[in-house]
């Protein structure tokens, strides 16, 4: 029998029938097919699953006098079925994390410059914000970075504290969490760590024995490495995502490790449109290979949990599509299978 793949896809929303989709994918075999649509969150750019995929939350990437929003739903084959919404407590919010005891979730909001820790209740339903942490600052980037600008939440494997990119204030900020608490999180930052100035940091990922972070610098289009120990970050290497002589806009994305922990994978948009292969080993990355993401604007892409597809979302050419992967190389070759899809955004496997 062929392999069938499961996962939400997150989208930009304009129509009624845009919105959250779960989404199956058989190689060779009828490739994408849409199961199940859930339209009512407006802008579900970035989606999550609990461990036994019983619940989904999304942000509603949104602005306004109560900023943006979280919502949940409960899973199922047949599709969603919303519980509620609550305010994200700031405007554009772009990156949802489950704390790892599933009690709570944390939200970036870029727009705002702020993260939030919103409840989760034993039936699914969410909370209002029980904390707001607010950054302050600058960089140098004079457009691009003269505020704070929240772009992902990613909790330590092991030690449980989280981390914060901030693409602003060229900064990722470690703080102190503990779920048992009422509030969970310390406010006081336990380390910061400057990165280059405009750089930009967006996205992250730890190895498996989590002392390493691969971390996108989206505005200089690197991605940076960098050792972890008790709490704190070291850089170590950067490299660079664009050709030889490339000119044009650049703006690094999306970062992922294969499951076997042996290749590293970046997107790149702007005038790139790349996806760029790097090998690891214990000295650090090596290039491999840069290819082509077969249309606009990468913003997103995920990797099978077998490792043998890489799936790529092409927000600005509304199209979704699969690259086979060789697990000895780590290259990536195009299988031709394409979804036609309003900006998809976000792919989150269902294991």
């Amino acid at each position: 029998m062929a392999t069938t793949y499961a996962f939400l896809l997150g989208t930009y929303t304009e129509l009624p029938e845009q919105g959250i989709h779960l989404v199956h994918y058989r190689p060779g075999n009828g490739g994408f097919e849409v199961r199940a649509t859930g339209s009512e969150p407006s802008n579900p750019s970035f989606i999550v699953a609990t461990k036994n995929q019983e619940l989904a939350f999304c942000v509603e990437e949104t602005s306004g006098a109560d900023g943006g929003k979280v919502s949940s739903f409960r899973l199922s084959e047949n599709g969603f079925s919303m519980i509620n919404s609550v305010s994200s407590a700031g405007n554009g919010p772009c990156y949802l994390s489950l704390d790892p005891s599933e009690k709570f979730l944390i939200v970036g909001n870029y727009s705002q410059g702020n993260f939030a820790v919103i409840p989760v209740g034993s039936d699914g339903g969410l909370a209002s914000p029980i904390q707001v942490i607010q950054h302050e600052g600058s960089s140098a980037h004079p457009r691009r970075q003269q505020q704070p600008h929240v772009h992902s939440a990613v909790f330590h494997p092991t030690d449980g504290r989280l981390l914060i990119a901030d693409l602003g204030t060229d900064e990722v900020v470690v703080y102190n969490v503990n779920s048992a608490n009422e509030k969970p999180l310390q406010a006081e930052p336990h380390f910061r760590l400057k990165v280059a100035p405009g750089a930009g940091p967006r996205h992250m990922v730890f190895n498996e024995s989590a002392d390493r972070l691969y971390l996108v610098h989206e505005i200089t289009a690197e991605i940076g490495v960098y050792g972890y120990e008790d709490g704190e970050l070291q850089h170590q290497e950067t490299h660079s995502l664009l050709r030889e002589g490339f000119e044009g806009d650049v703006g690094a994305a999306e970062v992922r490790l294969s499951p076997d922990g042996k290749h590293l994978y970046v997107s790149n948009r702007g005038d790139a449109n790349e996806l760029v292969v790097f090998g690891v080993s214990s000295t650090g990355l090596t290039h491999l290979q840069t290819v082509s993401s077969e249309g606009m604007a990468p913003r997103n892409f995920n990797l099978t949990p077998d490792g043998v597809y890489l799936l790529v979302g092409n927000q600005n050419s509304n199209s979704l599509l699969s690259f086979k992967r060789d697990a000895a190389t780590g290259k990536i070759t195009p299988t031709g299978e394409v979804l036609d899809i309003h900006k998809p955004v976000y792919i989150n496997f269902l294991p």
